[in-house]
């Protein structure tokens, strides 16, 4: 029993130790990449412990031309934390083995560490780091009171109202057929 623990916990703990070496193919947004594994897989690749602003917000387009600068077309190791169940790995991505674009982004304040889910040591560092741009007033933290990505995409499902198509009916016209009366047929035999 007690080495069947000891299997789950190290189980639960192998995707910590997974490590590969890709080359990015394309730079989705600031915090979502395509990475060629070295066997030539492609894997859909989200960073992990950050969330950098959407598109459609302010500083999106920022953080992603920033992330594309410094790994679009380069390779990279890959740092894999967990797999979602859409089949996303989350990962910490690391350039030249020396630092993380999670890091660059969030030292440029150009993404939030995203509290709640991230917990690894590391994270403690980029939360400094975050501190250190906000009172800089890098990138996003020129704002006084910027939008957290999380926050923008509740409200922005909250204001979207769900289209719902409506079924267009065909109205057929009606052809009534007056059905004579027998006293109507025997008229017109009477007047041929």
């Amino acid at each position: 029993m007690r080495s069947l623990v000891l299997f789950c916990l190290l189980a639960l703990q192998a995707p910590l130790a997974l490590a590969w070496h890709g080359v990015v193919d394309k730079v989705i947004d600031g915090d979502s990449l395509r990475i060629r594994h070295e066997s030539g897989r492609v894997y859909d690749v989200r960073l992990y412990g950050v969330d950098a602003p959407e598109l459609p917000q302010t500083n999106g387009h920022e953080a992603r031309d920033a992330a594309r600068k410094l790994v679009d077309g380069k390779a990279v190791e890959v740092q894999v934390i967990n797999v979602d169940p859409n089949g996303t790995t989350i990962a910490v991505v690391s350039i030249n083995d020396q630092y993380s674009l999670q890091a660059f982004l969030v030292g440029s304040g150009l993404a939030w560490v995203y509290d709640g889910h991230c917990d690894l040591k590391i994270c403690n560092q980029w939360r400094s780091m975050q501190q250190q741009a906000k009172a800089a007033n890098r990138g996003l933290w020129i704002d006084p009171h910027p939008v957290p990505p999380w926050k923008w995409r509740e409200q922005s499902h909250a204001t979207t109202k769900p289209v719902v198509k409506k079924r267009r009916t065909v109205q057929r016209k009606k052809t009534t057929v007056r059905k004579k009366a027998p006293a109507d047929i025997s008229a017109e035999m009477q007047n041929d």
